[in-house]
């Protein structure tokens, strides 16, 4: 089974998005974990009203985005597990979680997604010192390799690079290489999140990401003033 879970903070616009996305698929063959930051827009009734038989809410304080993710994962019953985040919603071709033909002996299945009316595929792994091989609401974990690895907390924006950087190097929790899948189906629509003006603490944490997990200071340095450059041109476009 597939746990989703959903990550909320003052966000019921996008959150009532998420789960209207939720409706549209064909059986409820998933759990839904969602875990809110206490939220002062009134999300408690939204959120109910959605939940069936094993499904969870929690609403309380949080120290980030990861923390809330880290939570979701001890809540999370299912074997594999995919965050799919408030405003975040399934690409319309996607019918049921069944059609996505999980293997169960993979650790990771990296699928497309598309953000501001763009597609992206899975990028091959060699293109991990850059950026992640996909979205990470496109990544379906298995739990087990979660509880192994859970996500770097003392990163505020880019824990999600961090894990994907250590469970490259690491591999799985059964002592061998990742296993992974890429898969050119396009799950999600990623709703457009962060600002320009967090693109240097974005990319700081990627550079400490990439000596944290064994690359050269001068290399992670190198791609910190390649990303600012590059990413301060494709924002303008």
């Amino acid at each position: 089974m597939l746990s989703i879970i959903t990550i909320n903070k003052n966000n019921r616009v996008g959150l009532a998005k998420t789960i209207a996305s939720l409706k549209t698929l064909e059986s409820r063959d998933f759990q839904w974990v969602c875990i809110d930051g206490d939220s002062s827009d009134g999300v408690d009734g939204l959120a109910r009203a959605f939940m069936t038989t094993g499904d969870v809410f929690i609403s309380e304080p949080d120290t980030g985005i990861y923390n809330a993710m880290n939570k979701g994962i001890l809540h999370a019953s299912g074997e594999d597990l995919l965050f799919l985040n408030s405003g975040d919603v399934f690409s319309s071709s996607l019918k049921s979680i069944a059609s996505l033909s999980l293997d169960p002996k993979m650790d990771i299945h990296l699928f497309g997604f598309t953000v501001r009316g763009k597609t992206r595929l899975p990028r091959p792994q060699a293109w991990r010192f850059w950026s992640m091989p996909t979205s990470h609401q496109a990544i379906i974990y298995k739990k087990t390799l979660l509880l192994a690895q859970r996500f770097d907390e003392n990163y505020r924006l880019a824990a999600d690079f961090e894990h994907y950087l250590r469970i490259s190097r690491l591999g799985s929790v059964i002592g061998q290489a990742l296993r992974m899948r890429r898969d050119q189906t396009i799950l999600i629509e990623n709703e457009p999140y962060g600002t320009d003006a967090q693109l240097p603490r974005v990319l700081a944490e990627y550079r400490m990401a990439l000596i944290q997990n064994g690359y050269p200071k001068i290399w992670a340095h190198a791609v910190f003033l390649l990303k600012s450059v590059y990413l301060q041109w494709a924002l303008k476009r």
